[in-house]
This record gives C-alpha cells, sequence and structure tokens, in this order.
C-alpha cells in the first residue's frame, strides 16, 4: 500500500478534529463502520502523537473522512446557557416538556440533559442537540 506524508497541517487537522470530536480513536473506529484492514487506535496514536511519520493513505483517509463525520462537541458558553434560560422563561416550558413538544427530537437528547445545561452541571454538547434545543425553543411562541 502506498504511504503518504502525515504532514504539519494533516497532523494538526487530526489533532482539531479528534478534540473536537470528543472521542477517542478506539471508539471511533468502533462507531465508524468496516474499519481498513490493519487499521487500529494504536496506529492512530502513533501519528497524534508523532512518533510516525507516514501512513498508509487508505488508513489515512478513512480517519479523516470518519473524524470530519463526527458531531462537533461545543462548549456551553454562559452566554449560550443565558440563552437557553431566557428561552425556557420566554416560552415557559421546562425540559421535560420541551422534549415533547419538538418531536422528533434527536435520539440522544434528554430532558435531564437539558436540566444539567441549564444548571451548567454539564459544559459541553454535540453541537446536533444543542442546536435541536436552541431551534425547537426559536419555534415556540411566546408564552401567555
Amino acid at each position: 500500500m502506498a504511504r503518504v506524508p502525515i504532514t504539519d497541517d494533516i497532523h494538526a487537522e487530526l489533532l482539531r478534529l479528534k478534540e473536537q470530536s470528543g472521542m477517542g480513536m478506539m471508539k471511533l473506529l468502533a462507531r465508524s463502520g468496516p474499519v481498513p484492514e490493519g487499521l487500529d487506535s494504536a496506529i492512530i496514536n502513533t501519528w497524534l502523537n508523532r512518533k510516525t511519520k507516514t501512513a498508509r493513505r487508505d488508513h489515512l483517509d478513512y480517519v479523516l473522512t470518519a473524524l470530519r463525520g463526527v458531531d462537533p462537541v461545543i462548549q456551553i458558553t454562559p452566554d449560550m446557557r443565558d440563552a437557553l434560560e431566557a428561552e425556557l422563561i420566554r416560552t415557559g416550558y421546562e425540559p421535560g416538556a420541551l422534549i415533547n413538544r419538538i418531536r422528533p427530537h434527536p435520539e440522544k437528547l434528554s430532558a435531564a440533559m437539558i436540566s444539567r445545561w441549564r444548571s451548567g452541571r454539564t459544559v459541553s454538547a454535540r453541537k446536533s442537540l444543542w442546536d435541536a434545543v436552541i431551534s425547537g425553543l426559536s419555534a415556540i411562541p411566546d408564552a401567555q
């Protein structure tokens, strides 16, 4: 198999995507479908820690594609938390009722998760889940 250099730009992209994904390489491979023969998390980790300077083209392409496909983890800032609270107050909805209102909602979204975001006990979220809540709230008219 052809090998390609892991340039500084590729290495930086791998690190950025890994951080953004919020998951380890073993989990990434487990959830990303058929893995190319010979690829495992240890190989990817040698790229990340710069112990290996080249990679099989098919391995590198697979990992980059898989990482780009992961719903990123975002940090919930105080301003975002304030906006969530303001929308909950504006609509008069609590997290449990909101989940029932924004159907169909993402499978992994729960009222408990929204409550933890609201209280600050959870400081990060999958972007798609956060966006579903904010979008759902913005579509609800003001409480009477």
